[in-house]
């Protein structure tokens, strides 16, 4: 009996997707199915999607299920699922990821998916000729209309009373050992880009000022969906008290169900210095939500209250080096020796370390060669205002 199958299905793509959506798209895709052992191949044309899926029954039916969920496919249609006797990909191959009609009119030559002898066992020459003229022509595409579209897109986008003159700057969070941008931090600006002094200006009470912070992580969230987010998602947590944070904690969750965003890819980013009230209280309730899912990161570590404590406190997922620490730390050697202190507990314990506001290439080179891998700030790349940088840093060229 073959412990093999594979599954083939089409869909259509509720959301506009650009090039870079692809490319961010097939990127965690094929780090996805690599874990599981399942590898495959992805079209896209005009909207729709046929892919094929290959590996353990159970892999396979569970990447299907996480896909059919997915609120940024429809119209699922399953076209063939049965078992085979061998693979017809030695790798995730997504080299036709996103193709013209012109493109698809002449793939039958061009990829040994379509070449191949035994390419996709039981689906021989014909079938598979006749399966991807039907994708081809039409008959296995699905688009939606633009009118739905702009539905499935209001739908996703979360619901305020009122919307506060506020929008958000993306910063690429980079993890130089994958040599990938894994998470985005979300920076609060007006609505034109600038700071947002005009917005916190007008809150005249500590209960506008909570308000504000809670809506704006939920327009964050909508605004990431949108913009079709391919990796995690860093926001601001500042709340005073321990109440205000379970509200705050549970609209994340909410917001990010509502948006399909999946609770493990957003990281709650703490201060320490904005926090009042019942310290162990405040932990408890970190503790629950992130046993819901979210992650846990204590922001300018090193600076203020922000310090070891919290670490057995909070037991985050990652740390944020305060500014403070990591300027001048090539020349300044007491800093080092902290530096190196704090970096040597985390790795102890598990926890990521994030060196925030790299500005200069021997501030990256000091903490790489420290085996610290994940980077953010002006050298990594600029905030952009309510868009995601596709541009991956080249170090290698800051390197002497």
């Amino acid at each position: 009996m073959s412990a093999l199958m594979h599954l083939i299905y089409s869909s259509a793509a509720t959301q506009v997707f650009t090039p870079e959506d692809l490319v961010a798209l097939l990127a965690l895709a094929r780090k996805k199915n690599a874990s599981l052992a399942v590898t495959g191949m992805l079209l896209h044309i005009d909207g729709s999607f046929l892919q094929v899926l290959e590996g353990e029954p159970e892999a396979v039916d569970g990447i299907f299920r996480t896909i059919s969920a997915d609120p940024r496919h429809t119209q699922i249609v399953t076209i063939i699922r049965e078992p085979i006797p061998r693979r017809a990909f030695s790798d995730w191959s997504m080299g036709y990821a996103n193709v013209t009609a012109e493109e698809l009119a002449e793939l039958d030559g061009a990829n040994d998916f379509f070449t191949g002898a035994a390419c996709l066992t039981r689906l021989n020459s014909g079938r598979t000729k006749k399966l991807l003229g039907a994708f081809k022509e039409g008959r296995w595409r699905s688009r939606l209309s633009s009118a739905a579209l702009a539905a499935s897109s209001a739908r996703r986008e979360p619901a305020l009373r009122e919307r506060p003159p506020i929008s958000f700057a993306f910063e690429p969070i980079y993890d130089a050992n994958e040599n990938a941008i894994v998470s985005y931090e979300a920076l609060l600006c007006s609505q034109d880009g600038g700071p947002p002094d005009e917005a916190l200006n007008q809150c005249n009470t500590a209960l506008d000022r909570a308000r504000l912070d809670m809506e704006a992580r939920v327009l964050a969230i909508g605004l990431a969906a949108r913009l079709a987010l391919p990796c995690g998602l860093t926001l601001s947590l500042r709340a005073h008290h321990a109440d205000q944070a379970a509200q705050a904690l549970r609209s994340v969750l909410d917001t990010a169900t509502q948006c399909g965003v999946e609770a493990d890819r957003i990281t709650i980013a703490i201060d320490q210095d904005q926090l009042i009230g019942d310290p162990v209280a405040f932990a408890s309730i970190i503790q629950q939500y992130r046993g819901a899912g979210l992650k846990i990161s204590v922001d300018h570590f090193g600076a203020g209250r922000s310090g070891l404590s919290q670490v057995e406190s909070y037991q985050p997922d990652s740390i944020a080096l305060d500014e403070n620490l990591v300027r001048d730390i090539a020349s300044n050697g007491p800093r080092q020796a902290i530096v190196r202190g704090i970096i040597q507990t985390c790795d102890d314990l598990g926890i990521d370390v994030v060196v925030k506001h790299v500005c200069l290439p021997v501030e990256y080179e000091w903490f790489r060669n420290e085996g610290v891998s994940l980077f953010q700030g002006p050298l990594i790349g600029q905030p952009k205002f309510e868009a995601l940088t596709r541009d991956l840093p080249v170090p290698e060229q800051w390197l002497p």
